[in-house]
């Protein structure tokens, strides 16, 4: 087993799939080694990274713990020591200089198979939302995933798609209602009906 198989997991699928890994992510290198895999119905970026004998998943929580004051550190470390201990597969950690918390996950190459990596992509979505919701931080949550779907329209905007292709998107592949997907779309283009293309 290799790291190609596993990006080849990660790309591979379709938007209607049961399983997270069995969804057609996309996947990007980023530098050396390193990839970033996402797909718009998971509320989260996975980075991705290789050496001889692991591959280590990594999600970013988006809190970041240094600025905090002692006491609201102390409650954060608290509640992840002790989501820590509930949930298999994933740790939490601090990482950068801001100590920013990320849910983890390092998978044995050697034994991997395709149900253990969707095991573990599904502990890390599970571990997300526990955290998010443990924290209280929903409407944060909420804001940034939000964000995170305009960014994606906004992206296929300047690539030149056209309205009804940003409508499929937002439907078919962000899993948005109709009339949800459709007032999206007219909030962000000024409410014009013909082919978008631009900003």
């Amino acid at each position: 087993m290799d790291g190609t198989q596993v990006l080849g997991w990660l790309r591979a699928g379709r938007d209607d799939a049961e399983d997270i890994v069995d969804l057609p992510w996309d996947v990007r290198e980023l530098e050396n080694g390193l990839y970033l895999a996402s797909h718009p119905k998971m509320p989260f970026d996975l980075l991705v990274s290789f050496d001889d004998t692991f591959v280590h998943l990594a999600v970013p929580l988006g809190l970041e713990t240094y600025p905090l004051n002692n006491e609201d550190k102390v409650k954060v470390y608290h509640t992840l020591l002790r989501l820590n201990g509930g949930i298999n597969l994933m740790k939490f950690s601090l990482e950068g200089m801001n100590d920013e918390v990320y849910l983890l996950a390092d998978l044995d190459l050697k034994s991997l198979s395709k149900d253990e990596f969707n095991d573990a992509l599904t502990a890390l979505l599970f571990g997300l939302l526990t955290a998010v919701s443990t924290l209280g931080l929903e409407e944060e949550f909420k804001q940034s995933l939000m964000e995170r779907v305009v960014a994606m329209v906004y992206e296929r905007i300047r690539q030149g798609k056209k309205r009804e292709e940003l409508l499929d998107f937002l439907v078919s592949r962000v899993g948005m209602e109709k009339k949800d997907a459709e007032a999206l779309l007219n909030e962000l283009t000024g409410g014009t009906d013909s082919n978008v293309g631009y900003i």
